[in-house]
Parts: structure tokens; C-alpha cells; sequence
């Protein structure tokens, strides 16, 4: 046991860190415990994208690999170089130390997190850091890492590893009541952040033609297709069955449709294994500061409806089709 901390304080610390519901939760908790520790200064989280091994069907695989800190300014581009980070990263090792200075402390730690559902993470620790401290940040990165790969289990869909609809919900509130604090802008000339809907076309007839395996393949290719076209500061999530969310952020309404539009003729485009041609249709629409989730849906919802009835494989902006913008729903759908 570290001497600096009593038992009972590093049981409280063990107990709270089970308590957080979510990995959310789970990681703003995490940094705040690190920076109780004496001689740390900064403690940052980060999600770590690509580089993994992937299965052979996943043609689509790419190699580059890219960061994504912890949590996501929606007000910030986020272009930050990590290369370092990434060296570190990629060393092999779980736990990748400075050179000592001259007293024997460690300026620099960068603990790796694998072998969970969801992007590998690494945490950058910065401060004056003695034995006894790096001991006790060893012991609490195992426990980290366990709840982070219980939390992905639960919030991140089983085939895709996508987050699923239960991180949907909590993330389209959050975002929700982001904007809500934001002054009203005009879409059209400044970057926002667009809901859109993505439902692959005819996906019963590849399960009944091809069967559920190679149904599987094409929802586990698409998958990574988006990983690979939409940014690390989007949101992607699996929303149910042939059904994808992706929430596009600093983007105004011209970027938005253009970036969905070639993601929908990537889709067009791409040779499926064995099923061959599959094809998208998209329903989009903005995200503003008075608009309830429950409503946001339901327009998307519409927009993807109207691409499906008008032909699929396109993309349908709900803010540039008079058509839905004339209709009043009568009631709202249940999100949550």
C-alpha cells in the first residue's frame, strides 16, 4: 500500500470509481482522482483509432491511426499534433515512463489501455513524480481499465463496436443541451453540428438472399466505412438493426451535405464481398439551440423517409425540403 494514502482512502477511491454509470463518467472521475495525487500536474485522457488487427473480411481496414481527446470540445477543431503521444503509444509497452531527473522523479507517463470493446485509450500524466506515486497510478490504471472494458461491454454494440442506442440517447441529450447554451446561429453560414440518419437500402433482401452472416459482414464493413470517411470530432453510433446515427459537428449546412453525399457514393461505389452493390439513404437535419431530441429525430426520421419513398441511395437535408418543412407532426416519437 502506497504510505502517502490510508487504506480507507484508496477503498473510497475504489468505490466511487465503481459507482460512475458511465464511461463518461467513469473517465471525468478518473482525471479527477489523478490530480489529487501528489506531483501531478496534468492528467489528459485520449482515444486511440486505428492500428488494430483486424479480421480478413474487413477489407476496408485502414492502418493510419488517429487521436481523439477526452472529452470533445464541439466549439474546437481539435487539430493537435500527437505524435509523441502516439510513439509512446505504440512502444509495447502498458506503461511508458520519462527518464528520471536528477532526484529520481518522472516528468512524463503515458499509460496504454487495450484489449476493450470499444478505441484503445491512453492517459498522458504530466508532473514530478516519485516511486511511491508511479506505484499507486499502476494499481489505478488496472482498475481503470477493467471498468472501461465493463462500461464498452454495455455501451458499445456487439458486432459493430460502434456505441449503441443506449449511448445515443445520452449523448444526443448532452449535445442537446450544449446547444441550448449556445446563441442562435444561422446554419447555413456557421459551423454547427447536423443529426443525420443512415439506413441501408433493401438490407432484408441481402439477409434473405445472402443470409445473416454476410448481413453481418456488410453492417460490420459499413461500419467501418464511416469510421474510416467521418471525422474523430463526429459522433457514430449503431442505432438498431440496418440503422446509423452520425452527429457531424463544426460543419455549416453546404460541408454537411457534401460530406454525406460522398460518404453515400462511397457507399455506392464500394464492392461489398460476395453481396456486391448496396446502396444508402440518408435523412439529415440541423441541430439548434430550442430543438428537443425527441424532435430532432423525428425530422431526421422524415427526411430519411422522403429519401426512401423518392427513389433511395440519396441524401435529403430535412431544412432544404419544403415539402417537410410544411408538415406539422402530430405527436412526438419516444426517444428516451
Amino acid at each position: 500500500m502506497n504510505p502517502k494514502f490510508s487504506r480507507q482512502q484508496i477503498f473510497a477511491w475504489a468505490d466511487q470509481l465503481t459507482q460512475q454509470p458511465d464511461y463518461q463518467a467513469l473517465t471525468h472521475y478518473f482525471l479527477d482522482l489523478l490530480h489529487q495525487l501528489p506531483g501531478i500536474g496534468q492528467a489528459t485522457a485520449f482515444e486511440v483509432y486505428g492500428g488494430r488487427n483486424r479480421k480478413t473480411c474487413e477489407t476496408c481496414s485502414v492502418c493510419e491511426q488517429m487521436v481523439r481527446r477526452f472529452p470533445i470540445d464541439l466549439a474546437e477543431d481539435g487539430l493537435e499534433n500527437h505524435e509523441d503521444l502516439l510513439t509512446e503509444f505504440n512502444s509495447g509497452q502498458d506503461l511508458v515512463e520519462s527518464d528520471p531527473d536528477s532526484n529520481g522523479r518522472i516528468s512524463r507517463v503515458v499509460a496504454v489501455i487495450r484489449k476493450v470493446a470499444g478505441p484503445n485509450r491512453a492517459l498522458l500524466i504530466k508532473g514530478s513524480l516519485d516511486k511511491d506515486t508511479l506505484e499507486l497510478i499502476g494499481d489505478l490504471i488496472k482498475l481503470y481499465q477493467n471498468l472501461v472494458g465493463l462500461h464498452d461491454s454495455k455501451e458499445r454494440d456487439t458486432l459493430t463496436k460502434l456505441p449503441n442506442r443506449q449511448s445515443f440517447d445520452k449523448r444526443l441529450m448532452q449535445i442537446c443541451e450544449y446547444y441550448q447554451r449556445q446563441p442562435v446561429v444561422d446554419p447555413k453560414i456557421s459551423k454547427s453540428s447536423w443529426f443525420a440518419l443512415l439506413d441501408i437500402d433493401h438490407f432484408k433482401q441481402i439477409n434473405d438472399n445472402f443470409g445473416h452472416l454476410y448481413g453481418d459482414e456488410v453492417l460490420l464493413i459499413f461500419s467501418q466505412l464511416m469510421e474510416k470517411h467521418f471525422r474523430y470530432n463526429d459522433f457514430l453510433f449503431r442505432f438498431g438493426g440496418e440503422e446509423f446515427v452520425v452527429i457531424l459537428n463544426l460543419s455549416d449546412q453546404d460541408n454537411a451535405e457534401a460530406v454525406f453525399e460522398r460518404f453515400r457514393k462511397l457507399i455506392a461505389d464500394y464492392a461489398f464481398p460476395t453481396v456486391g452493390r448496396v446502396t444508402v439513404s440518408i435523412g439529415v437535419t440541423h441541430i439548434d439551440t430550442a430543438i428537443m431530441p425527441s424532435i430532432l429525430l423525428d425530422r431526421a426520421d422524415k427526411a430519411l423517409y422522403h429519401a426512401k419513398a423518392n427513389g433511395r441511395n440519396q441524401v435529403v437535408v430535412y431544412e432544404k425540403t419544403t415539402q417537410l418543412m410544411l408538415e406539422n407532426p402530430s405527436s412526438e416519437p419516444d426517444l428516451f
